[in-house]
């Protein structure tokens, strides 16, 4: 069964504050409405994910609960620790197991971990396909299933001003 992934990166986040962690930063006003009118330009495309999946940093967390109001209102929103960063593609996508039977997953995540990923997903290695992930991007990649079998297919890649053109 093929499964869409939609990559996700988080909206415009507050930049670092000294010593404040990094886990803390929230998005910004700014950040919060550019990513509700790309959420409405990916409503009208007529994305509805089976489950949103979830980085645990605030800001990533906060990009998927406005997504998922716009998206899946009344669904929920997991956090998976595995997209945090730091881990690597196949760990990710091994961790995703329990999603098989999905026809499509949202993964909002952080750069550079999102291009890996995605990467990884089409090429079977991290370091050749380099999309460029802005704040509020999303890819959709199709592949064969949980876990892939062999490279996916890069359906569509919008930056967050394209997806607010839609939204219009």
């Amino acid at each position: 069964m093929k499964t869409t992934l939609y990559l996700v990166r988080h909206g415009i986040a507050e930049p670092p504050q000294g010593s404040a962690p990094d886990a803390d930063r929230r998005l910004t006003p700014v950040g919060r409405r550019r990513l509700r009118r790309a959420a409405t330009g990916l409503a009208r495309l007529g994305l509805q994910p089976a489950a949103i999946l979830t980085s645990p940093l605030l800001r990533a967390r906060e990009t998927a609960a406005i997504l998922a109001a716009a998206l899946t209102p009344g669904g929920e929103v997991e956090v998976f620790a595995r997209l945090e960063g730091g881990h690597v593609p196949a760990d990710v996508v091994a961790g995703l197991h329990r999603h098989r039977a999905a026809g499509s997953l949202m993964l909002v995540g952080h750069q550079p971990d999102l291009g890996r990923l995605a990467s990884y997903l089409l090429a079977g290695n991290p370091g050749v396909v380099d999309l460029p992930f802005k704040k509020g991007a999303v890819a959709a990649v199709e592949v064969s299933g949980l876990p892939p079998q062999g490279s996916g297919l890069l359906r569509w890649f919008l930056t967050p001003g394209q997806l607010r053109a839609i939204a219009r």
